[in-house]
């Protein structure tokens, strides 16, 4: 837990994350700022929309491709990131452990130490469970036949019954 000095209570210099991040070191962002918000407000099919049909299209192909993507992917990209400032981060099977425990409870010896690490540490843990929790269900392609199986019978129903209140019309 931080400590907070109630003395310096509205200084934002003097209130440090858990990673020895102040508040006022947040400011060297600010430049990034009009283009964060330049890329969030398209709303057409150009920039973060299309990203995340791409994303979630990706992750729906097949839903185990996409989390041994993420964890080896992920995992090589986060060794590449730390290597040099993390003693814990000493070969690319160091990075991939610590993806693959990202992905649910975070259990490692290792954690980011450079803000790159720490951006991929928290795409990971943010969609990681979700990517974890569809590993094992069918790609889309075969889901999309399931489907379309599911709708012939319905709809094969759906013709029966309205033939047999025709039949109970005709009689009545």
């Amino acid at each position: 837990m931080a400590y907070i000095d109630p003395a310096r209570v509205n200084d934002p210099q003097s209130s440090p994350s858990s990673n020895g991040l102040h508040l006022g070191d947040l400011t060297a962002l600010r430049p990034l700022l009009p283009y964060a918000l330049a890329f969030l407000a398209n709303d057409g099919t150009e920039g973060f929309d299309s990203l995340k049909q791409d994303l979630r299209r990706w992750a729906k192909h097949d839903p185990i491709d996409a989390l041994l993507a993420t964890v080896v992917g992920g995992g090589i990209a986060f060794f590449i990131a730390e290597r040099e400032t993390n003693p814990a981060c000493k070969s690319p099977w160091d990075g991939i452990l610590y993806m693959a425990t990202a992905l649910s409870v975070g259990y490692d010896n290792l954690f980011p130490t450079t803000t790159t690490g720490h951006a991929l540490a928290s795409f990971v843990q943010t969609f990681g469970p979700a990517l974890a929790n569809q590993a094992l269900d069918p790609p889309a392609a075969e889901a999309q036949a399931v489907a379309a199986q599911a709708a012939a019978v319905n709809l094969a129903i759906l013709e029966r019954l309205d033939a047999i209140v025709r039949l109970l019309e005709a009689k009545a």
